[in-house]
């Protein structure tokens, strides 16, 4: 693990990140090339623990992490979006503001055995993270760990998610 990888992204998260009308906003710091690259190395070094074979997300930073990792990426996609191809699909449990999504991901992008590590940005109530690894599993393959810029879970959750890494704790910047 490079630790100073993932110090180097917990510092440029704390400097940049900001809240916007009581919504954390992790988005305005990609906007500088140099945070963007350290959010990226940082998110990369904690993936790399685990050595996947596949990066799967749901948001944009998966595919750079991937990039950066040299593997591949398996996208998931949200309510409806187009995605040709045969999916499966599973919905989430209501999300903080109490909203489900539909979650898809392609069945032939994804071979049984295969390790992944789910990249997400911000991972609050856990249920998306959950459906992701449902899914996953549905195909014979497993998430083996989650990982993300912010963890907002609450410790119960936390113990029901494949193993769970982050930069920074919500709490860390209120």
């Amino acid at each position: 693990m490079n630790q100073s990888l993932i110090d180097g992204a917990r510092s440029h998260v704390r400097d940049h990140f900001r809240w916007i009308d009581g919504d954390g906003d992790i988005w305005s710091m990609f906007q500088r090339g140099s945070s963007l690259k350290a959010v990226i190395d940082g998110l990369a070094a904690m993936a790399a623990i685990d050595r996947p074979d596949l990066i799967v997300g749901i948001e944009s930073l998966g595919p750079a992490v991937a990039l950066q990792l040299g593997s591949g990426f398996v996208a998931v996609r949200k309510d409806g979006a187009i995605f040709p191809g045969p999916v499966v699909r599973r919905q989430t449990e209501p999300d903080y503001r109490g909203n489900r999504r539909t979650l898809s991901i392609r069945r032939d992008h994804v071979m049984a055995g295969t390790r992944l590590v789910l990249v997400d940005d911000w991972v609050e109530t856990g249920n998306q993270a959950t459906a992701v690894s449902r899914l996953v599993d549905e195909l014979g393959s497993e998430v083996v760990s989650v990982v993300t810029i912010l963890d907002e879970t609450s410790e119960m959750v936390r113990h029901q998610l494949p193993r769970l890494r982050s930069l920074l704790r919500a709490g860390d910047l209120r």
